[in-house]
């Protein structure tokens, strides 16, 4: 048997693809979910989530998804707030300046220990998992002030990492890295493939799990159309996430988990 984990990291988004994610969580179809707790709704959709994990008695993975870049997020740190305002500057950004090692470490890594103590403070538990949006994990400099920013509280279970490539030097790199912090990594796997075709997509499943390394992380976007998401979000993303919601919730897809014998951990 396989054990793939299946998930999302992009709860905080919309209301509407907070409440499919703790949906699929709690049928099984999704086996971990990430938190952008940086986003202007976690601070009310953290409850829904909360109740829903705690009657699965650690069945599945939820944790912090960090923000250091992109929409619908706000620092929370006080040295990132006085910087940059109330909005995240681009991933290039970030890319650009770690690349010429003139990244601001320390102010990095107040925000990283911000959102995962607003995430801990909240939810009550330590993340099982952290992640970075925009693949920034990729980049040694900035998987150094994420490590640095996990271990601070040593006492508590350390979650592991979610690799955002699945190139192997570059995830090779990460989890060497991750070890000598003490920490474990989850293998990129494919994403799901991003169409807006159910029958397809069930279809294209059929293969998706084939040559798959064991524990590898699949990631997903599932959700239904809201007014926030029209706004934000272009249509084709919105097809696509609609798509997975549907495929996601079947029992067809249920039922290729079983022929392919795929554990969704």
């Amino acid at each position: 048997m396989k054990r793939v984990t299946l998930g999302a990291l992009d709860y905080g988004v919309s209301f509407s693809v907070d409440r499919t994610l703790r949906q699929l969580l709690e049928r099984g179809r999704l086996s971990a979910v990430g938190c952008l707790v940086a986003s202007d709704l976690w601070s009310r959709e953290f409850k829904p989530l909360q109740e829903v994990v705690d009657g699965l008695a650690h069945r599945a993975l939820t944790g912090v998804t960090l923000a250091f870049s992109g929409d619908r997020v706000r620092p929370l740190s006080v040295r990132m707030r006085a910087t940059y305002g109330d909005v995240m500057p681009a991933a290039s950004k970030w890319a650009h300046r770690s690349m010429l090692r003139l990244l601001p470490d320390e102010l990095l890594k107040e925000e990283a220990e911000a959102q995962i103590r607003r995430y801990s403070d909240l939810m009550g538990r330590a993340p099982d998992l952290v992640a970075v949006r925009d693949g920034l994990l990729a980049h040694p400099a900035i998987a150094r002030i994420v490590t640095d920013a996990v271990r601070v509280n040593e006492g508590q279970t350390l979650p592991v990492l979610i690799s955002p490539t699945d190139v192997p030097r570059l995830q090779n790199r990460l989890v060497k890295h991750a070890a000598k912090a003490g920490l474990k990594v989850l293998p990129k796997g494919p994403s799901l493939p991003e169409t807006s075709d159910p029958e397809r997509l069930h279809l294209l499943l059929k293969r998706h799990f084939d040559g798959l390394a064991d524990m590898s992380f699949v990631a997903s976007i599932p959700g239904r159309a809201d007014n926030r998401l029209r706004r934000d979000e272009p249509r084709d993303k919105i097809a696509i996430r609609e798509c997975q919601r549907e495929v996601l919730s079947s029992q067809r897809f249920f039922q290729t988990l079983v022929e392919k014998d795929v554990y969704l951990h």
